[in-house]
Parts: C-alpha cells; structure tokens; sequence
C-alpha cells in the first residue's frame, strides 16, 4: 500500500461562472464594490440564487511535488511536468443564455492544492494524467489559458484539496446575453 502526496502550487486561479436569475444582478450591486474577498461567488451565491454553469481551481504557473511513501519523487515546474505524463486540454465555452451571466475569476498565489491519498498497489507515474483548461469569454477569447486543475489516477479523480492561498487579483463579470447573438458569434 502506497501514501501519495501531490502539493501543487504558485500562481494559479479559481474561476466560478453562473446565470442569475431574472433581477438577479440588483441583489448584487452592494456586492460589486468589493471584489477582494477570497471566495467571492460564494458570498454572491449567498445574495441570490445562481445557476452554476462552470467551477475550476488550479495552477497557471508554479510546481508539482509528488510524495510516495515519504520519498519525494517529482517537484518540478508543472509545465515541465506536463510532458512526463499522458495531458489533455479541454475549453470551457461560454454558456448560451438570455439571461445575466456572472464570472469571477480570483488569481491566487500559494498551495492550491496538498492532496493525500492511498493506492492499494505501488504507484505508477505512467497512471497519472493531468488536464488544463482555457476559459473562454463572451467574444470567444480565453480569460484564462492553460488552467492544470484536474490530476486523474487510472481515471480517477484526484480531489484538489487543502488551498492556503493569497488573494492577488479579482475580476468580476456581469455581461447581459442572448441566445441569438451567441449562436451567431459561433458560426
């Protein structure tokens, strides 16, 4: 039986994306004149009800450790990483909606995360998989490129666990959409 141990940490972001309800953004204007709170949407979720659409935490720039039984056998920078193991990058779209949509993306410095985990058999870095996201906006540009925020073990989720993490910048969107004009920017 194997302890694993994977600290990851540096400069990385929590980006959080929901639609507000109709009259949803005037329980928030209050809200608006302070965006650096750390765990921002979930203050704003507390004022009005969201429909959560996307959720991600993970690393921009920064490093890897992995500890086996004790023994650290990997810390290094993550984009080096990267090419060690199988990675895959996906793209979180922006939502269609006629509604309000909410995005707050907070940049975070420090361990975003320090996961601990048992394995049954001996670990097997080849078993490991890790993705990164691009975060799209409104006008099909990324917000955000490059997120590592999901580490997989034979297909299982690694939990992103433990964030002792400084707030370093806040951003916060309120952007009036349509179904219409959405679909026509994708064509």
């Amino acid at each position: 039986m194997d302890i694993i141990r994977i600290t990851m940490q540096g400069y990385g972001c929590e980006f959080n994306r929901g639609i507000l309800p109709k009259g949803g953004e005037k329980k928030l204007e209050e809200s608006l004149n302070n965006v650096w709170l750390k765990n921002l949407y979930k203050k704003l979720e507390e004022k009005t009800k969201i429909n959560k659409v996307a959720e991600e935490i993970g690393l921009l720039n920064g490093d890897i450790e992995i500890e086996v039984n004790g023994e650290i056998i990997i810390d290094m920078p993550i984009k080096s990483f990267e090419a060690l193991i199988t990675s895959e990058s996906e793209t979180v779209d922006y939502p269609k909606s006629n509604g309000v949509v909410l995005t707050s993306v907070q940049h975070q410095e420090g361990v975003l995360s320090d996961t601990i985990f048992l394995l049954d058999n001996d670990f097997d870095l080849s078993k490991l998989k890790i993705i990164k996201k691009d975060i799209k906006g409104n006008i099909d540009n990324a917000i955000v490129s490059s997120l590592y925020c999901r580490l997989y073990y034979e297909d299982e989720i690694i939990p992103m666990s433990d964030n002792t993490s400084d707030l370093r910048m806040s951003r916060l969107y309120l952007e009036k959409t349509n179904k219409k004009n959405a679909k026509k920017k994708n064509k």
